[in-house]
């Protein structure tokens, strides 16, 4: 049987008490060029376990009283805002951050976490907003790019990513503030950022998959906030986008589009499978339920490792059959975005766990049980792949099986 939710759950809270996210090390140091991005995420991977278990992670509470004390005289970590090298990373952690402020207020209504997100806003992203008219599209290549991003140069005033597009990340972030604050001056962002967003050609540009599902998460919940179908129809064609060219066959990501012969990221398959729960939600298309629980059993479950991180995987196709772990662990961003893929699947337990159990083969020939996909072990056994998870943390490979 599969691993059940509340293990994965138990396993990903464990992990998050371990010394690397304890207060005396959540804060990195003034070197860490994605400032504001572990911090962020941890916060958020507070929050969201808070919401599941009903128990504090300790470091929680010790961190909103010592981030005054990380921020820069403007209100945010890392440099003071420069005009002439708006720093995309920046922005991107800031769009974690910031994620990680709003829960916080939403769960515990926290006056001072409130006004501390208002001048992150203010004094941050509002004055990049200009600057998105040149964000520069076209740059070096990123073939160099590592699990973890880097800064390659500065182009038309921007200081770009090896993660294309990551400075549309923040998106998400912004879309939580509006939510709670339906400010004009941040409505007029996500407007702005949201139609030049839709006219980069993802495919071409090779960005990065994380960064446009978390961007159409941003521009989905603005379509909740404002009950404008252009930003439904916006997020539904970056995701059509995904599936279509960025999805592995066994349901996680390529890191880039058009790069199928790099690795997975659970931080973006975690995206994938909060909007499929979301289309089916708004749609009650059977399809984005189906999605779902694929992306749940074979997808995000092989993230999981057997402590309780999370790490990428090998990009699987028709062509590359063979799954494996790619790095054990992504400490510094998977092991805790995985916290928000395991809140949407307890928010949605019964659609996880009621369906189907017969066996199939799809449309491209891969073998299933309900939803939940075989492969085939190195011995010739055939096994569930969602059974694999929180298992054997050697990087053993799995035949997926075609037709």
């Amino acid at each position: 049987m599969p691993y059940t939710l509340s293990e994965h759950i138990e396993k990903s809270f464990s992990r998050l008490l371990a010394s690397e996210y304890q207060i005396q090390n959540l804060f990195q140091p003034d070197t860490y060029d994605w400032p504001g991005d572990w911090e962020g995420r941890a916060l958020l991977a507070f929050c969201n376990l808070y919401e599941m278990t009903g128990k504090k992670i300790p470091a929680m509470d010790a961190f909103i009283e010592k981030l005054p004390m990380h921020l820069n005289a403007e209100g945010f970590m890392g440099q003071i805002f420069m005009e002439n090298a708006v720093d995309e990373q920046q922005l991107s952690c800031h769009g974690w951050l910031l994620c990680g402020l709003c829960e916080y207020y939403r769960l515990f209504q926290n006056d001072a976490v409130l006004a501390m997100a208002e001048r992150m806003v203010k004094n941050l992203f509002l004055r990049a907003l200009p600057h998105y008219d040149h964000y520069p599209v076209q740059r070096a290549s990123a073939e160099d790019g590592a699990v973890s991003g880097n800064v390659v140069g500065v182009q038309s005033g921007w200081k770009v990513s090896t993660d294309i597009g990551c400075a549309f990340i923040c998106m998400d972030g912004l879309s939580r503030y509006y939510a709670l604050i339906h400010d004009s001056d941040v409505s007029a962002f996500l407007e702005k950022t949201s139609a030049l967003f839709m006219q980069i050609d993802k495919r071409a540009k090779k960005m990065q998959t994380h960064a446009t599902l978390t961007a159409a998460r941003g521009i989905f919940r603005f379509y909740k906030e404002t009950g404008n179908t252009k930003y439904l129809n916006f997020s539904k064609e970056l995701f059509t986008l995904y599936l279509t060219h960025g999805m592995t066959d066994t349901y996680e990501n390529f890191n880039w589009f058009e790069r199928k012969d790099t690795w997975t990221e659970p931080c973006a398959v975690t995206d994938s499978l909060i909007l499929a729960l979301w289309f089916y939600e708004e749609t009650k298309d059977i399809y984005y339920h189906t999605l779902a629980r694929r992306i749940w059993f074979n997808g995000l479950s092989f993230c999981h490792r057997v402590h309780g991180g999370a790490g990428p995987n090998t990009c699987v196709t028709s062509e590359q059959p063979y799954l494996s772990v790619s790095l054990f662990e992504a400490p510094f961003c998977c092991t805790m975005r995985y916290n928000e893929g395991l809140l949407a699947a307890q928010k949605n337990e019964a659609l996880f766990f009621d369906a189907d159990e017969a066996e199939i083969i799809d449309e491209k020939g891969r073998h299933f049980i309900g939803d939940k996909m075989l492969v085939q072990k190195e011995d010739g056994e055939k096994v569930l792949l969602c059974d694999l998870a929180l298992g054997e943390n050697s990087p053993k490979k799995y035949l997926v099986m075609y037709k």
